[in-house]
């Protein structure tokens, strides 16, 4: 009778503990950084006057920034962030770093003087075979007289792939993301076989960092996946390929000892400065976590991971 009623009492006990920590925690969550030696990496596509799913407005970009920084939070070069991954450097609490996918012209136009205003850096991964042209829609990317104009100001730019952004037709006609899947070979009338694919996946990625190295000189080899994606194919022929960290679309914080860099969505035009703020602190809440925790699985099983 008294052991049940000894465990009776101390799991009353942490349920009130439990109970009273959540409470704190969110009635008075903090608003200067929660976490240390640990990075947070932000991702951000386009910026435009017209905000969209993927895309915001300078005014709301800055603002990001703006609380980023009245917040406590460090905003870090990439190469701050590799040394902290390579165990050969150390990190602030609360350290950020900003990235942008696919190399839009935005990027040099709105993004790189507002960061530059705010003594900040970013880095940008590039679709390399892009670079200078214009999306169907009229998009324009960035060119390389604009990449090295910025990359000699201290900005990153790094490998989206060469050309394996877009998704291509696969076995039955059907769409598939072209670094994750085989593709189908109209010229042979067949989908590619395993060994072909995997050839493909590491001359994309091999043809990427050669360009990015005779415009941009030796420098990491970091790849961003094309829409967070990847398998043991992309993993594997990565690795042949050099690269040294992978970008996911993993959300969360980093540590040392994996070589999976995860991210955390902050270019939609749902995100306010706010909400910017609280996907951070959510990184080390209880609840966010499992939150957090829950998103990554769905995801993952939509990629089909």
């Amino acid at each position: 009778m008294k052991t049940r009623l000894r465990l009776k009492w101390t799991l009353s006990a942490i349920l009130i503990l439990l109970i009273a920590y959540l409470a704190i925690d969110y009635v008075f969550p903090g608003t200067s950084p929660r976490f240390s030696s640990q990075v947070a990496v932000l991702e951000y596509h386009h910026i435009d006057p017209e905000a969209s799913d993927y895309t915001i407005t300078p005014e709301a970009f800055k603002e990001h920034l703006i609380a980023l920084k009245s917040s406590g939070y460090q905003v870090i070069s990439m190469k701050q962030f590799v040394d902290f991954m390579n165990g050969t450097g150390t990190v602030p609490p609360g350290a950020v770093v900003i990235t942008f996918d696919d190399g839009y012209e935005s990027f040099y136009q709105y993004a790189y003087p507002i960061l530059k205003e705010q003594g900040m850096t970013a880095s940008n991964f590039l679709i390399v075979s892009a670079v200078g042209t214009k999306t169907e829609e009229g998009t324009a990317f960035m060119t390389w007289e604009q990449i090295q104009q910025m990359k000699a100001d201290g900005f990153g730019f790094y490998s989206h792939t060469y050309n394996s952004h877009d998704f291509v037709p696969g076995a039955d006609g059907k769409p598939v993301n072209s670094l994750t899947n085989p593709i189908f070979l109209p010229a042979l009338n067949r989908v590619e076989t395993e060994q072909e694919y995997a050839q493909r996946v590491k001359a994309d990625l091999v043809q990427a960092e050669q360009v990015l190295r005779e415009k941009l000189g030796t420098q990491d080899q970091l790849l961003c996946l094309p829409h967070g994606r990847y398998d043991a194919t992309t993993l594997a022929q990565s690795r042949q390929a050099g690269i040294q960290y992978i970008f996911t679309g993993v959300d969360g914080l980093n540590l040392p000892g994996t070589t999976l860099v995860k991210r955390i969505n902050g270019g939609a035009a749902k995100v306010t400065a706010e909400k910017l703020l609280d996907k951070l602190t959510d990184e080390t809440r209880l609840l966010g976590r499992l939150k957090i925790t829950l998103k990554n699985v769905v995801t993952s099983y939509r990629m089909g991971e």
